[in-house]
């Protein structure tokens, strides 16, 4: 099952841009679930993140709702 995360991008007012690629239910470094996600800042190479599923969500969950 896919979460409901995977494939959903917010893009910012500058345009840079965050998209939300994989999300593990199980993470055995992170513990608990990760969320992979790039965030493209300008023309350059997007940079691709991990965060914990609980920390992404408190960070950035308020552009995916």
């Amino acid at each position: 099952m896919t979460h409901e995360l995977v494939g959903k991008s917010y893009t910012f007012e500058d345009g840079n841009k965050i998209e939300v690629i994989q999300v593990r239910e199980r993470d055995e470094v992170r513990g608990g679930a990760s969320v992979t996600f790039y965030t493209y800042q300008g023309p350059g190479i997007p940079a691709k993140l991990i965060l914990n599923l609980a920390e992404f969500m408190n960070i950035y969950g308020h552009l995916f709702k």
